[in-house]
C-alpha cells in the first residue's frame, strides 16, 4: 500500500525541487529596503516580488504591466558588479505584474520575477564571493526622477559564484523521456545524472547512477512490455518523474 500511495504522488507530481525562496519588496512608497535570504545563494533560483504601493509618487508603476530590474552582484571588488548600461533597458530583466493584480491602474501594483542570478551576471567571474544583490527597479521611461525606485539590497547567503551549479540542476526541467523498442531515450539534458526506472508496485527494475549525459542518451531496457513504468531523473537538487509505457 506504501508503493501505491508513493507513485500516485509521483504521478500528480512531475517536478520535484529544493525550496525557492521568495524574497518580497512590500509596500513601497519611497524607502529603501534591505531583504536577507534564508538559504539562496547567488547559484540558486530566486522569486523576486516587489509592490509599488503608491504607483503615481515614488516610482510611477501606473498604467505599467512590467518593469525593469537594474541590478549588480555584491563582491569584494564592490557594488552592483556585472551590471548592464543603465539606460539599456532591454538588457535588463522585467518583472511582469502579478496575475492576481487585474488593474494596472489602481494601486498597489505587485510584480515579479523568477531568476537565476549566477547566470545572469555572467561577466562576474566563477569564484568570485558573492555576499549580496544590490537593485533598483525602473519603468519604460528609464531613469531619472520617479521613473525608478531608490537603492535595494538582497543580503544572500554568502558562496561563490558558480553558474554550473545552477546550470546542470535548472535544465532537468527540459528534459524529455521517450521509450521506443523498449529503449529509453533522454533528451535536452547536459550533465550527471541518476536515472532509475520503478514499476507500478515502487520496485526498482532499472538503476544507473551518475552518468554523463551530453544533450542525449539512449538506454537499453530488458523489461517486460505491456506495463507501466516510473522513470526517475535526479539530480543533487533536483527529481523529475515521467510515467512511460512500453
Amino acid at each position: 500500500m506504501k508503493h501505491i500511495y508513493f507513485f500516485s504522488l509521483l504521478f500528480s507530481i512531475s517536478c520535484i525541487t529544493k525550496a525557492q525562496e521568495t524574497l518580497t519588496f512590500s509596500s513601497y512608497n519611497g524607502n529603501t529596503t534591505t531583504l536577507t535570504a534564508t538559504t539562496a545563494t547567488v547559484n540558486d533560483e530566486i522569486t523576486i516580488v516587489f509592490e509599488d504601493q503608491d504607483i503615481i509618487n515614488n516610482f510611477y508603476s501606473d498604467g505599467q504591466t512590467f518593469i525593469h530590474m537594474y541590478g549588480g552582484l555584491d563582491t569584494d571588488s564592490g557594488s552592483f558588479q556585472g551590471a548592464p548600461g543603465f539606460s539599456d533597458l532591454a538588457s535588463q530583466p522585467q518583472l511582469t505584474l502579478v496575475p492576481t493584480d487585474t488593474d494596472v491602474n489602481a494601486g498597489p501594483n505587485t510584480y515579479s520575477i523568477t531568476i537565476n542570478l549566477a547566470q545572469l551576471y555572467t561577466g562576474v567571474p566563477n569564484g568570485t564571493m558573492v555576499y549580496g544583490f544590490n537593485l533598483l527597479f525602473q519603468n519604460q521611461f528609464g531613469g531619472g526622477g520617479n521613473n525608478q525606485t531608490v537603492d535595494f539590497y538582497i543580503n544572500l547567503v554568502d558562496a561563490e559564484k558558480d553558474s554550473t551549479l545552477s546550470t546542470t540542476d535548472n535544465n532537468i526541467k527540459n528534459a524529455s523521456v521517450k521509450v521506443i523498442s523498449n529503449e529509453l531515450l533522454i533528451n535536452n539534458y547536459n550533465g550527471d545524472l541518476n536515472i532509475k526506472v520503478y514499476d507500478i508496485l515502487g520496485k526498482i527494475v532499472d538503476n544507473n547512477a551518475n552518468i554523463q549525459i551530453n544533450n542525449s542518451y539512449k538506454h537499453a531496457l530488458d523489461l517486460p512490455k505491456n506495463n507501466i513504468y516510473i522513470v526517475v531523473l535526479e539530480t543533487k537538487d533536483m527529481t523529475k518523474t515521467f510515467k512511460v509505457l512500453l
